[in-house]
């Protein structure tokens, strides 16, 4: 049991680094939509690639710090319901959701989202607008990667659900 703890503080903190990444793009997108707003009304200047980019970093956000909320336990839970719970029943559902819904669900969308990134990739997409960014593929790869992370702090959840259970007897 000692190695699955082991093993999920590795994953945790795998974690945790990429959601202190999360957390620097969340300053670098401030600065961003600042300088934008500036630069539009002050000096008329715009950009529809800094814009593209702006949504970019927001998707980053989003999917990066999606694994990170999960593990400081901030996630959507029914926390009406999971609060009144023994500590026995959390002890168990904190195994049975990883193992049966978040980790199932995890790789399907990986699966899924692989197909539609390499899509995007082989038919070399493209921003529509015209001065877009190109590579839309890589905003397209924050899917899998994002669920990537998810299912990486599923296991590290599972894992110590698992060794408080075993550790119990």
């Amino acid at each position: 049991m000692k190695n699955l703890v082991v093993l999920s503080n590795r994953l945790d903190a795998f974690v945790e680094r990429i959601g202190k990444l999360s957390s620097w793009l969340i300053f670098i997108l401030v600065l961003m939509v600042a300088g934008d707003v500036l630069f539009r009304y002050f000096f008329h200047i715009s950009s529809i690639a800094e814009q593209e980019l702006q949504w970019h970093i927001l998707a980053a956000i989003a999917m990066f710090g999606s694994a990170f909320t999960f593990q400081q336990k901030e996630h959507v839970r029914v926390d009406l319901f999971y609060h009144h719970y023994s500590e026995r029943v959390k002890q168990m559902m904190d195994i049975l959701i990883p193992l049966f819904i978040i980790v199932p669900f995890s790789i399907f969308i990986i699966y899924l989202s692989s197909d539609y990134v390499m899509q995007s990739y082989h038919n070399g997409e493209v921003s529509p607008d015209p001065g877009g960014l190109p590579y839309r593929y890589l905003v397209k790869s924050l899917i899998p990667i994002g669920f990537i992370l998810i299912f990486i702090q599923a296991l590290a959840v599972l894992f110590k659900a698992i060794s408080r259970v075993v550790g119990e007897k």
